[in-house]
């Protein structure tokens, strides 16, 4: 469980970072950065995913 443990932190901060980033510049610029908007849906998509893992590996122990 500690590599689960490792990708949900990694995709918090993944999201966090690249997606406060974005959120901040185009509503302060407007500027639409495409690479951190990816990144942030990364982030996510590991999120999902991890947690996904961990309902499946929660039974068995």
């Amino acid at each position: 469980m500690e590599i689960n443990r490792f990708f949900l932190m990694f995709a918090t901060t993944m999201m966090l970072i690249f997606g406060g980033v974005f959120s901040i510049r185009y509503l302060r610029n407007g500027e639409f950065l495409t690479a951190h908007l990816l990144s942030a849906l990364a982030g996510f998509l590991i999120l999902i995913i991890a947690l996904i893992w961990r309902q499946k590996h929660k039974g068995r122990g």
